[in-house]
Protein backbone atom coordinates (compact mmCIF):
# COMPACT_ATOMS: atom_id res chain seq x y z
CA UNK A 1 0.00 0.00 0.00
CA UNK A 2 1.32 3.62 -0.25
CA UNK A 3 3.06 5.32 2.54
CA UNK A 4 0.79 8.48 2.20
CA UNK A 5 -1.99 9.76 0.69
CA UNK A 6 -1.74 11.96 -2.36
CA UNK A 7 -3.87 15.11 -2.38
CA UNK A 8 -5.16 15.64 -5.94
CA UNK A 9 -8.26 16.90 -5.21
CA UNK A 10 -10.44 19.12 -2.26
CA UNK A 11 -12.27 16.45 -1.03
CA UNK A 12 -12.04 16.31 2.66
CA UNK A 13 -9.23 14.47 4.15
CA UNK A 14 -11.73 11.61 5.88
CA UNK A 15 -13.09 10.96 2.47
CA UNK A 16 -10.12 10.54 0.53
CA UNK A 17 -9.24 7.90 3.54
CA UNK A 18 -11.87 6.16 2.67
CA UNK A 19 -11.83 5.97 -0.92
CA UNK A 20 -7.83 4.80 -0.36
CA UNK A 21 -9.58 1.70 1.76
CA UNK A 22 -12.63 1.22 -0.53
CA UNK A 23 -10.37 0.74 -3.48
CA UNK A 24 -8.00 -2.27 -1.35
CA UNK A 25 -11.19 -3.45 -0.31
CA UNK A 26 -12.54 -3.79 -4.19
CA UNK A 27 -9.46 -5.27 -5.52
CA UNK A 28 -8.60 -7.80 -3.24
CA UNK A 29 -5.52 -6.28 -1.26
CA UNK A 30 -7.36 -6.20 2.06
CA UNK A 31 -9.02 -9.81 1.92
CA UNK A 32 -11.60 -11.40 4.44
CA UNK A 33 -10.37 -11.65 7.50
CA UNK A 34 -7.51 -9.11 7.71
CA UNK A 35 -7.28 -6.64 10.47
CA UNK A 36 -7.18 -2.72 10.41
CA UNK A 37 -6.40 -0.19 13.25
CA UNK A 38 -6.99 2.80 12.79
CA UNK A 39 -3.46 4.16 14.66
CA UNK A 40 -1.79 1.72 11.86
CA UNK A 41 -3.36 3.06 9.06
CA UNK A 42 -3.10 6.63 10.22
CA UNK A 43 0.99 5.92 10.48
CA UNK A 44 0.51 4.26 6.89
CA UNK A 45 -1.38 6.53 4.92
CA UNK A 46 0.93 9.53 6.67
CA UNK A 47 -2.86 10.93 8.24
CA UNK A 48 -3.75 11.71 11.76
CA UNK A 49 -6.34 9.11 13.49
CA UNK A 50 -9.38 11.48 13.17
CA UNK A 51 -10.14 11.18 8.99
CA UNK A 52 -9.25 7.13 9.82
CA UNK A 53 -11.38 6.52 12.35
CA UNK A 54 -13.57 8.67 10.74
CA UNK A 55 -12.99 6.45 6.93
CA UNK A 56 -12.85 3.40 9.12
CA UNK A 57 -16.96 3.88 10.74
CA UNK A 58 -18.26 4.82 7.68
CA UNK A 59 -17.11 1.49 6.10
CA UNK A 60 -18.10 -0.64 8.80
CA UNK A 61 -21.62 1.42 8.28
CA UNK A 62 -21.22 0.04 4.84
CA UNK A 63 -20.93 -3.42 5.60
CA UNK A 64 -17.74 -3.70 4.39
CA UNK A 65 -15.76 -3.72 7.95
CA UNK A 66 -16.22 -5.40 11.37
CA UNK A 67 -15.85 -3.54 14.72
CA UNK A 68 -13.22 -5.73 16.41
CA UNK A 69 -12.83 -3.26 20.08
CA UNK A 70 -11.39 0.31 20.32
CA UNK A 71 -10.15 1.47 17.26
CA UNK A 72 -10.15 -2.24 15.27
CA UNK A 73 -12.02 -4.13 12.39
CA UNK A 74 -11.99 -6.50 10.55
CA UNK A 75 -13.08 -7.22 6.92
CA UNK A 76 -16.22 -8.05 6.93
CA UNK A 77 -16.22 -12.20 5.37
CA UNK A 78 -19.45 -12.71 3.24
CA UNK A 79 -21.85 -15.21 3.39
CA UNK A 80 -23.89 -17.14 0.16
CA UNK A 81 -27.11 -15.62 1.90
CA UNK A 82 -25.20 -12.18 2.16
CA UNK A 83 -23.81 -12.81 -1.50
CA UNK A 84 -27.65 -13.34 -2.78
CA UNK A 85 -28.91 -10.36 -0.98
CA UNK A 86 -26.33 -8.04 -2.57
CA UNK A 87 -27.31 -9.36 -5.81
CA UNK A 88 -30.94 -8.95 -5.28
CA UNK A 89 -30.67 -5.86 -4.55
CA UNK A 90 -27.78 -4.80 -7.68
CA UNK A 91 -30.69 -6.91 -9.79
CA UNK A 92 -33.27 -4.73 -8.94
CA UNK A 93 -31.35 -1.02 -9.05
CA UNK A 94 -29.75 -2.28 -12.62
CA UNK A 95 -33.42 -3.40 -13.76
CA UNK A 96 -33.95 0.11 -13.86
CA UNK A 97 -31.55 1.67 -15.01
CA UNK A 98 -32.15 -0.72 -18.18
CA UNK A 99 -35.27 0.26 -18.62
CA UNK A 100 -34.77 3.72 -18.23
CA UNK A 101 -31.81 3.10 -21.11
CA UNK A 102 -34.33 1.53 -23.44
CA UNK A 103 -36.86 4.08 -23.21
CA UNK A 104 -34.67 6.91 -23.38
CA UNK A 105 -33.31 5.72 -27.22
CA UNK A 106 -29.86 7.09 -26.37
CA UNK A 107 -27.94 5.56 -30.15
CA UNK A 108 -24.39 6.79 -28.63
CA UNK A 109 -25.08 4.25 -25.78
CA UNK A 110 -26.48 1.65 -27.92
CA UNK A 111 -22.97 1.99 -29.90
CA UNK A 112 -21.42 1.78 -26.83
CA UNK A 113 -23.06 -1.58 -25.69
CA UNK A 114 -22.14 -3.14 -28.53
CA UNK A 115 -18.50 -2.29 -28.43
CA UNK A 116 -18.02 -3.60 -25.33
CA UNK A 117 -20.00 -6.86 -26.37
CA UNK A 118 -17.83 -7.36 -29.43
CA UNK A 119 -14.64 -6.42 -26.82
CA UNK A 120 -16.06 -9.65 -24.56
CA UNK A 121 -16.81 -11.94 -28.24
CA UNK A 122 -13.02 -11.23 -29.22
CA UNK A 123 -11.93 -12.17 -25.29
CA UNK A 124 -13.86 -15.35 -25.38
CA UNK A 125 -12.49 -16.15 -28.95
CA UNK A 126 -9.26 -15.74 -27.94
CA UNK A 127 -9.88 -17.90 -25.39
CA UNK A 128 -8.69 -14.71 -22.63
CA UNK A 129 -10.87 -15.38 -19.69
CA UNK A 130 -8.98 -13.00 -17.46
CA UNK A 131 -10.25 -10.60 -20.33
CA UNK A 132 -13.73 -11.08 -19.97
CA UNK A 133 -14.41 -9.98 -16.85
CA UNK A 134 -13.95 -6.44 -17.11
CA UNK A 135 -15.13 -6.59 -20.68
CA UNK A 136 -18.71 -7.96 -19.22
CA UNK A 137 -18.00 -4.82 -16.34
CA UNK A 138 -17.93 -2.32 -18.72
CA UNK A 139 -21.02 -3.12 -20.12
CA UNK A 140 -22.71 -2.80 -16.67
CA UNK A 141 -20.25 0.72 -15.81
CA UNK A 142 -21.93 2.29 -19.48
CA UNK A 143 -25.74 1.66 -18.32
CA UNK A 144 -24.84 2.94 -14.86
CA UNK A 145 -23.44 5.90 -15.55
CA UNK A 146 -26.27 6.20 -18.58
CA UNK A 147 -28.87 7.15 -16.39
CA UNK A 148 -29.71 10.45 -15.63
CA UNK A 149 -31.43 10.18 -12.48
CA UNK A 150 -28.24 10.57 -9.58
CA UNK A 151 -30.04 8.85 -6.99
CA UNK A 152 -29.91 5.79 -8.23
CA UNK A 153 -26.60 6.34 -9.41
CA UNK A 154 -25.59 7.03 -5.96
CA UNK A 155 -27.36 3.59 -4.54
CA UNK A 156 -26.05 1.55 -7.49
CA UNK A 157 -22.56 2.82 -7.25
CA UNK A 158 -22.38 1.96 -3.49
CA UNK A 159 -24.23 -1.36 -4.29
CA UNK A 160 -21.25 -2.19 -6.62
CA UNK A 161 -18.71 -1.63 -4.55
CA UNK A 162 -19.73 -4.20 -1.92
CA UNK A 163 -20.91 -6.79 -4.35
CA UNK A 164 -17.40 -6.24 -6.12
CA UNK A 165 -15.95 -7.11 -3.00
CA UNK A 166 -17.97 -10.24 -2.18
CA UNK A 167 -16.94 -11.76 -5.54
CA UNK A 168 -13.48 -10.92 -5.10
CA UNK A 169 -13.78 -12.94 -1.74
CA UNK A 170 -15.99 -15.52 -3.77
CA UNK A 171 -13.29 -16.01 -6.66
CA UNK A 172 -10.18 -15.64 -3.98
CA UNK A 173 -11.77 -18.49 -1.56
CA UNK A 174 -12.78 -20.60 -4.83
CA UNK A 175 -10.09 -23.70 -5.56
CA UNK A 176 -9.79 -24.27 -9.02
CA UNK A 177 -11.42 -27.81 -8.91
CA UNK A 178 -14.47 -26.06 -7.81
CA UNK A 179 -14.43 -24.11 -10.84
CA UNK A 180 -13.18 -25.61 -13.74
CA UNK A 181 -12.03 -23.69 -16.34
CA UNK A 182 -14.39 -25.18 -18.74
CA UNK A 183 -17.34 -24.52 -17.16
CA UNK A 184 -16.29 -21.10 -15.87
CA UNK A 185 -16.02 -20.61 -19.78
CA UNK A 186 -19.49 -21.93 -20.02
CA UNK A 187 -20.65 -19.37 -17.75
CA UNK A 188 -19.10 -16.19 -18.91
CA UNK A 189 -20.48 -17.44 -23.02
CA UNK A 190 -23.53 -17.35 -20.67
CA UNK A 191 -23.34 -13.97 -19.65
CA UNK A 192 -22.14 -12.63 -22.94
CA UNK A 193 -25.07 -14.01 -24.53
CA UNK A 194 -27.11 -12.48 -21.91
CA UNK A 195 -25.20 -8.77 -22.52
CA UNK A 196 -26.28 -9.35 -26.47
CA UNK A 197 -29.79 -9.91 -25.20
CA UNK A 198 -30.11 -6.73 -23.31
CA UNK A 199 -28.19 -4.67 -26.22
CA UNK A 200 -31.35 -5.80 -28.88
CA UNK A 201 -33.76 -4.74 -26.25
CA UNK A 202 -32.49 -1.59 -25.24
CA UNK A 203 -31.87 -0.78 -29.36
CA UNK A 204 -35.48 -1.55 -30.10
CA UNK A 205 -36.94 0.57 -26.84
CA UNK A 206 -38.95 -1.93 -25.18
CA UNK A 207 -38.05 -1.09 -21.09
CA UNK A 208 -40.17 -3.83 -19.75
CA UNK A 209 -38.34 -6.36 -21.78
CA UNK A 210 -34.89 -4.66 -20.51
CA UNK A 211 -35.98 -4.56 -17.00
CA UNK A 212 -36.69 -8.08 -16.95
CA UNK A 213 -33.83 -9.08 -18.77
CA UNK A 214 -31.29 -7.30 -16.41
CA UNK A 215 -32.76 -8.98 -13.26
CA UNK A 216 -32.73 -12.04 -14.40
CA UNK A 217 -29.41 -11.87 -15.94
CA UNK A 218 -27.84 -10.59 -12.44
CA UNK A 219 -30.20 -13.36 -10.09
CA UNK A 220 -28.13 -16.04 -12.51
CA UNK A 221 -25.11 -14.55 -11.99
CA UNK A 222 -25.51 -14.79 -8.02
CA UNK A 223 -26.83 -18.22 -8.23
CA UNK A 224 -23.40 -19.11 -9.23
CA UNK A 225 -21.64 -16.99 -6.70
CA UNK A 226 -23.34 -19.04 -4.29
CA UNK A 227 -22.43 -22.16 -6.25
CA UNK A 228 -18.84 -21.87 -6.20
CA UNK A 229 -19.45 -20.69 -2.64
CA UNK A 230 -21.27 -23.73 -1.69
CA UNK A 231 -18.33 -25.97 -3.08
CA UNK A 232 -15.90 -24.39 -1.44
CA UNK A 233 -17.57 -25.20 1.63
CA UNK A 234 -17.38 -28.87 0.57
CA UNK A 235 -14.39 -29.00 -0.15
CA UNK A 236 -13.36 -27.39 2.98
CA UNK A 237 -15.28 -29.87 4.84
CA UNK A 238 -14.22 -32.80 2.83
CA UNK A 239 -10.50 -31.74 4.05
Amino acid sequence: MSAGIAIVHADPLHTQVYEHLWTALADGTLAAGDRLKDTVWAERLGVSRTPVREALRKLAHDGALDPQGPGGYRVHRFSMEEVGELYRCRAALEALVAEEAAMRGNLALVDALGASIRTAEAALAADDLEALQPANGAFHRLLTDSSRNKHLRHLLEQTRRVVQMARRQVLASASLAAAPRDEYRSSMEAVVADHRALHAAIAAGDGPRAATLMRSHLLATAQDMITLLGRQALATDAA
